[in-house]
């Protein structure tokens, strides 16, 4: 003879609470098979729990179950965990792999010290070892940093100076193993941390195509693209990158505006540094041959400029005729050269 019929409160399925009347003699077996008919969920897919516990079918002693060994009752508030299956995609990114041709060393990594026997680690052209996990890693956070060149970072000890050896594109992109994304990414940082340190680069204010000067004399300068567009004469201010607003052509007319280039003004306020026991250097220097802004990192003073120019980062000496430093060796100390209030190349 059937028993009292529960009403029992099932939650857990899209937010909402369901109604399951059961025999209160019933098994779990038929509890668990009722869930499934209401949620379209396959038994095996499913756990259904009380009170913390989980309802199973049979005991650890292969006993059949039933709810009054759980002590469910009349009201009972039940609850179901869907098991997921795993997705046909998956968003874990494969370890980057080295093609046949590219040596292996048993070097350690310049950053992750892994030496493990086998590993995927190559040398880069200064001889230093890294993966091409780390190498991606290390490149993509100079280019967020706003650096267009890849240099080496490794130091024999802390009072050594970076070997600072200059990576070339072409490698970095091979040993890096880098993707068609990341390469994509890569290429347009690269050019775009350039274009914005380079000499004379900017974006209009309105098109943001990059710009520069066909006379450096110029502060008052047309937009070709934006005068198409617009029909008529779109001039803007080259120094405070606002539209121009008088009939004059050194005073743009906007508040705030001082006629200056504003690399003139990240020289001026840059912090003064220490540089090889030197100090009150300016930690930023325009190339003395080019104009182009060039940040101190550490250690050497003797720089070298993407446009081929050396010089003294302390003095702004340029090298002589043979290529060699005016000022002594990269420790030798010489005077500060004072801010520079021009731009080189202007």
């Amino acid at each position: 003879m059937p028993g009292k019929t529960l009403q029992l409160f099932l939650k857990g399925i899209e937010g909402q609470t369901t109604i399951i009347r059961i025999d209160e003699d019933a098994t779990i077996a038929a509890l668990r098979k009722k869930v499934s008919e209401i949620t379209h969920i396959k038994d095996d897919d499913l756990r259904v729990l009380y009170c913390s516990k989980e309802l199973t079918a049979k005991d650890e002693y292969g006993k059949t179950q039933t709810l009054e060994d759980y002590n469910i009752s009349d009201q009972a508030n039940l609850f179901v965990v869907l098991r997921l299956l795993g997705g046909s995609e998956t968003t874990e990114e494969q370890p980057k792999m080295y093609d046949s041709e590219v040596q292996l060393t048993d070097k350690p990594d310049m950053f992750t010290m892994d030496d493990e026997e086998g590993g995927q680690r190559a040398e880069m052209p200064c001889g230093h070892a890294i993966s091409p996990e780390s190498l991606t890693a290390f490149c993509r956070s100079l280019l967020s940093a706003g650096k267009y060149e890849f240099r080496c970072p490794y130091k024999k000890s802390a009072d050594d100076p970076f070997c600072d050896h200059v990576w070339e594109f072409f490698t970095v992109k091979r040993l890096a193993v880098l993707t068609s994304e990341e390469q994509k990414e890569f290429e347009t940082k690269v050019t775009e941390n350039y274009l914005r340190k380079a000499v004379g680069i900017q974006e209009c204010p309105k098109c943001e195509s990059f710009c520069e000067r066909k006379s450096k004399k110029d502060q008052r300068v047309i937009c070709p693209i934006c005068t198409r567009k617009k029909g008529k004469l779109y001039e803007f201010c080259w120094f405070c990158l606002k539209t121009w607003l008088t009939s004059d052509t050194k005073d743009c007319g906007n508040f705030g505006c001082t006629g200056k280039d504003p690399r003139l003004r990240i020289i001026e306020n840059c912090p003064k540094k220490t540089v090889v026991e030197v100090p009150n250097c300016p930690a930023v220097r325009a190339c003395p041959t080019c104009g182009l802004l060039i940040e101190h990192k550490e250690a050497c003073k003797q720089m070298k400029c993407p446009c081929g120019q050396k010089f003294c980062f302390i003095c702004l000496k340029k090298a002589n005729s043979a290529g060699r430093y005016q000022c002594g060796v990269w420790n030798f100390k010489c005077i500060v050269a004072p801010v520079q209030t021009t731009i080189p190349g202007n």
